[in-house]
């Protein structure tokens, strides 16, 4: 694991759990998208969304139907297009930087009016993206894929709280937004938020990219972001950090 070659012992802490949609609901979504016409343009959020969709669409197949016409794919970041390629979708276009406004500012070289552009997503995604194009002129369709949802087995987390206490972590990094909304969720079913704001401020907070780092904000922290949203390179910036203060 990249942590234990920088020469630390990582400790993962699940705090979310992704459920694919029934298979049904997909395939009724993206028949409602393409019930309109031809995409122009297929958007995949996340590596987990790619999975999902080409699972619902068939399993046995890795191309899109007819009607989806040929729409220029886009993928948020390296670990979804590398999903696409295992599903037999080729060229996927990578934003600079690997997130929705790195998307948007990647639509900003196009005319988008009358475009219609599909994004696949779960069900935790904010509306950022879509009310950003919609207001370039875009029909925008989306295709929820799986939900995100506070694991049932909370045991790793209530560890990691444990350990916290007792100042086992030098730097905590979260790689999602729910990830960072679910921890605090569970951990105030004990104890209050002031807490665990009190105890995660006397340890590094990294956030792997912007809407990570807006809800770590909203909760009353103050994370670092890697220029590259990427989890090795949230890492190695945290243990930049944590070398400097020792």
């Amino acid at each position: 694991m990249f942590v234990r070659k920088l020469g630390w012992n990582p400790f993962i802490v699940h705090a979310v759990e992704l459920k694919p949609l029934a298979r049904s609901s997909i395939l009724k979504e993206f028949s409602r998208a393409i019930g309109e016409g031809p995409i122009d343009w297929l958007v995949f959020m996340s590596s987990t969304g790619v999975d999902a969709f080409f699972g619902a669409l068939d399993p046995h197949s890795n191309s899109l139907p007819r009607g989806a016409g040929q729409p220029r794919v886009i993928a948020v970041g390296p670990m979804t297009t590398e999903a696409l390629v295992r599903h037999g979708v080729q060229g996927a276009v990578v934003p600079e930087k690997y997130s929705s406004g790195g998307i948007i500012d990647y639509f900003s070289k196009f005319e988008l009016k009358g475009s219609r552009v599909v994004l696949v997503r779960s069900s935790a995604a904010d509306d950022h993206l879509s009310v950003s194009l919609t207001s370039r002129g875009a029909f925008v369709e989306t295709i929820t894929v799986y939900r995100s949802t506070v694991p049932a087995n909370v045991e790793s987390v209530l560890d990691f709280l444990a350990g916290l206490e007792k100042g086992q972590f030098q730097a905590v990094l979260f790689t999602s937004a729910a990830s960072a909304s679910n921890l605090f969720s569970i951990a105030e079913r004990e104890n209050p938020r002031s807490l665990l704001i009190r105890l995660m401020r006397s340890t590094l907070v990294g956030a792997i990219g912007p809407a990570t780092a807006e809800r770590l904000r909203e909760l009353g922290l103050d994370p670092s972001v890697p220029e590259k949203y990427l989890v090795e390179n949230a890492i190695d910036e945290l243990v930049k950090k944590a070398e400097r203060t020792i």
